[in-house]
Order: structure tokens, then sequence, then C-alpha cells
């Protein structure tokens, strides 16, 4: 099929409604814009966000070129053929200077990276790319476009914006019913996560949607573009790294594992299948905290997935660790899209650990742990006197405590700790700005 009727038809068809992401992507920038993360994150809607923007400071929808390169109609396209886009943008636009292109999954066409660099290095272009694999679209780009690119990571929806899909505006002071909405809002959102598609799906199509994404992630991002072969042990991976998230967890233990389902992949495969796993933003390693970096690189990783909602896939039910993962999510989110230089990692001694540790550059600037319930008062000190060790080791006195619903500040010698309930830390709303 011609790409000059796929382009035509986008701007007969228009851009769909689209709710706003917290994340911008800047629109003047001489570099390429690259947007990678999971499938079914929203990156497609995120370019339309973009467009949407241009279109309201008054750029024609003519002059933005849009093309999902995953449309089966263009099958078989080649590097080669992409030189056809600069044609047609300027046969429909002749008195343009700068080419708009939004490029989605450009990753499906090899080569692409060098037909971009060719338009950035010619200032012809204001480009926008989308992928699903971060380490191979990093890679073409290191290589090709040489510091011509600047990268965003997308997840799924963060509560705030799930609040907002959902038509909830938060509005200080919140009032009882308010809070209660939140609170009521947040139960789905830890049992079915972020996916901007399932936010208004009835609940018995949720988990069907989900086990689709798998699906989907399966066979078009591992068995396309990395030619798994042993589809069912990776199956075996994805599944035994769900059923563990939020636990520290190594490459021997995962080996010994699918070898106890009667799966057998060399460790070697194990670290190269899970390596795919990360790449495509599946699954997140956080490391200890160390002032070396390799010592850092060298501990056993935490591990978090990408939303919670591929637990409920597999009936996995401890809501302590959703909660846990969820706040690992919200934090490598802010990471991306608010503050790059922020480094998440976790502390431990030989008494116990500390959930995360939030650091800029050499400064630790918080200190955070996720507990569903500190009624208990041994679950209450452990996970104190924990913050306390490392507080003295790494010298940072801003304390939290993630709680399900305890919230108070408490004193312990000279040092504070902060209990806070999850909905309050996921908005950032504490309980003065809640009362003013």
């Amino acid at each position: 099929m011609d790409i000059e009727e796929v382009i035509i038809e986008f701007h007969k068809l228009g851009i769909p409604e689209v709710k706003e992401r917290e994340l911008k992507l800047p629109t003047n920038l001489e570099r390429a814009v690259i947007v990678y993360g999971l499938r079914r994150s929203g990156k497609t809607y995120l370019l339309y966000q973009t467009m949407l923007e241009l279109i309201r400071k008054g750029m024609p929808i003519e002059r933005l070129f849009y093309i999902n390169f995953e449309d089966e109609r263009l099958a078989g396209l080649k590097a080669q053929d992409l030189g056809r886009i600069v044609e047609l943008y300027y046969k429909h636009n002749p008195k343009a200077k700068k080419m708009y292109l939004f490029l989605d999954e450009v990753q499906v066409v090899k080569g692409w990276e060098l037909f971009v660099r060719r338009l950035i290095e010619r200032k012809s272009a204001y480009i926008f790319i989308t992928g699903s694999s971060s380490k191979l679209l990093s890679q073409e780009i290191a290589t090709a476009l040489r510091g011509r690119s600047l990268s965003f990571g997308l997840f799924p929806l963060s509560f705030a914006e799930f609040l907002h899909f959902k038509g909830v505006q938060i509005n200080k002071p919140l009032i009882e019913r308010e809070r209660g909405l939140i609170r009521r809002y947040l139960e789905e959102y830890i049992k079915y996560g972020g996916f901007p598609e399932l936010v208004d799906a009835p609940p018995l199509l949720k988990i069907r949607i989900l086990q689709e994404y798998l699906d989907l992630i399966m066979y078009k991002d591992l068995i396309e573009r990395y030619g798994i072969e042993k589809t069912g042990a990776m199956k075996g991976l994805i599944r035994v790294i769900t059923k563990n998230f939020a636990r520290r967890t190594s490459i021997r233990k995962f080996h010994g594992m699918l070898s106890s389902l009667g799966l057998t992949l060399s460790k070697s495969k194990v670290y190269e299948y899970f390596s795919y796993l990360e790449d495509i933003g599946f699954v997140f390693p956080v490391r200890k905290f160390h002032l070396s970096e390799i010592e850092s690189i060298r501990s056993i990783p935490k591990l978090y997935i990408a939303d919670v909602g591929f637990a409920s896939v597999f009936g996995i039910e401890d809501i302590g660790y959703r909660i846990e993962n969820i706040v690992a999510i919200e934090l490598l989110r802010r990471k991306h899209y608010r503050e790059p230089r922020l480094s998440v990692s976790y502390w431990m001694d030989s008494k116990g650990e500390v959930d995360f540790v939030v650091s800029l550059g050499f400064r630790v600037k918080e200190l955070i742990q996720v507990s569903y319930s500190v009624d208990e008062p041994d679950t209450k000190k452990r996970e104190v006197e924990a913050l306390l060790r490392a507080s003295k080791e790494l010298k940072c006195s801003n304390l939290k405590v993630v709680t399900w619903d305890y919230e108070a500040v408490e004193a312990y010698g000279r040092k504070k700790v902060e209990f806070i309930p999850l909905w309050r830390w996921l908005l950032n709303l504490n309980i003065e700005e809640d009362q003013r």
C-alpha cells in the first residue's frame, strides 16, 4: 500500500480524544524526541497529546505526519522507502520550512535511524519517535544519531493520572466524599493496575485484556523482535518473575525455579531472556545502595514489574508486595518524568532493610519503608529501627513509612518518622495541605 494513503487517512480521521498525561514532550528541539515503554502504556496517545498541543498553537493538522509502522498495510517497508515521507511532506506542504514527523513503533523498519539522522543533521524536521524497546532503540540511536536525540520513558498511568481518567479532580481541602472515592479507586488501581485501556473496562474484561497484553508482549516484542525460540521457557520466566515481584531474586534462583517447572534453560539463557524483559520495560531491577557503582551493580536486585495488574493474571493477591511495587514504579516514574538525576535503590544490613533509598548524586534525599499495616508493635519496631539505622549510616533525616491507612508523625530520639497513607503519598498530599 502507498504510504500516502496512510497519511491522508490520518488527516481525514483526525486526532482522537486524548486525556492528558503527566509527561510532556518538548516540541521545538532540533533532536529526535524518543518515547519508549511497555506496550499499551500510552505512547501513541502521548504523540496525539503532543500533536494537539501544536494544533492549539495554530499548527494545521496537514503539517503533522503521523505514521504507525505496525500498520499491517505498511508491512515490508524498508529504510530506503522512508525517503518517500519527505517527498509527500513537501508535496502537501510546499511552503513549510520544517517537517513535523511522528513515527510510531519505528523500530519495525530496519535502518530507520539512518533516515532520522539525515533529517536531524539537515535541521529539516522535528521528529518524534516511539518504540517498545529501550535498549535496542538506545543502541541504534547511540551508533547513528550520536547525541542528536532525547529519550523519555513512559509508564502506565500513575494513580493521579488514573483518577484524572476516572474524572476525579483533586481540590484541596478534600471532603469526606472525595476521600472515600479516592480510596475506592485506589483499591481498583492496586488490583488491576494502570493501563489506560483498563480504566473504564468492566471488571470481568480487565483480566482478559491483561492476558492479551502478555500475549502481545510475548509475540510482538519477544518472539518477533528477538527471535525467542524457547517460548515455553520465556513464558515460564514471565510467570516466575511476576510471582516473585518486590523481592530480592537472582538469576541463579530463577534458573532453579524454571528447572523445578521442567523448563530447561541454561543460566546464560536465563540472563539473556531476563535482559529482554528488562529492555521492553516489563521488569525493573532496583539495586542495593552503595557508594561504589560496581558494588551496587553486583548486588542482588529487588525486582518490580511495570504494572501490578499482571500479578492478578496469575492470581497473586499479596497486597503488601503490591503496595511496595506501586511505590517503586512511582519513584521510577518521577525519575523519568521530572528529575533524571534521581537514583532509586534499597538499603540492607545484617538486621534488616529499608525498601527505598532516594538519592540525588551522592546525597541521599529520602528513606522510605513500605508496610501495609503497622498495627503490630513488632512490625512497627522493625520498620522504624531499620530506618533509624539507615538514617545514621546515610546521614538522611527525611524518613517515611508508606502505609495503607495509618497516619502520624512520631519522634524517635532526635529523628522524626512520618507515617503516610499510600493514597496521600501517591498524590503528594500531606495532612496539613489537605486541611487548608
